[in-house]
């Protein structure tokens, strides 16, 4: 079939081959590179992942740099602390405690040049990258805001789109 390659001048290259990866080890390694900035910040992340692997077919950078992205966001406007939990069909959700954002900002978060405040020097690169890889890759990604609790949900369907075929 003919290859269609999108890309843009913020995207790294990800057309690497996709291959059978955990998500349980791809969110666990994330989690650990971020471990020294969560320390920093004081935030003990609650980790919950289940024992049993969750097997996709994905791109692995792309897939490690969804989470790196979210972990870093969830560092930045967090109040201190951070929670992860996956599901047994691979679906991570990030939810934080971020008193600073409401409903209105929480649906902006994925916007490529968005930020909360200016002064936090963050261009909101990290999200809508993480939104443009997840679509690419057929999944969903999703932000929620209630009780001061940010939430977002990354969410792969079981037979993801796999360009590989055919």
């Amino acid at each position: 079939g003919s290859e269609m390659c999108i890309r843009d001048s913020t995207s790294p290259d990800y057309d690497a081959p996709k291959e059978r990866v955990s998500v349980n080890a791809v969110l666990e390694e994330s989690i650990v590179a971020y471990y020294a900035a969560l320390q920093q910040k004081g935030i003990a992340p609650e980790i919950n992942i289940p024992e049993e692997a969750v097997y996709c077919t994905a791109n692995r950078a792309a897939r490690s740099r969804i989470f790196s992205n979210l972990i870093g966001n969830a560092i930045k406007y967090s109040d201190g602390d951070l929670q992860v939990w996956m599901g047994n069909d691979g679906t991570v959700t990030f939810a934080n405690t971020a008193k600073g954002l409401d409903a209105v900002v929480a649906a902006r978060l994925f916007d490529r040049f968005y930020t909360v405040e200016t002064g936090r020097n963050s261009t909101g690169l990290g999200l809508s990258i993480a939104k443009i890889l997840t679509e690419r890759m057929g999944g969903s990604i999703k932000a929620q805001y209630a009780d001061d609790m940010l939430m977002i949900t990354v969410c792969f369907p079981e037979n993801p789109k796999d360009d590989l075929s055919g």
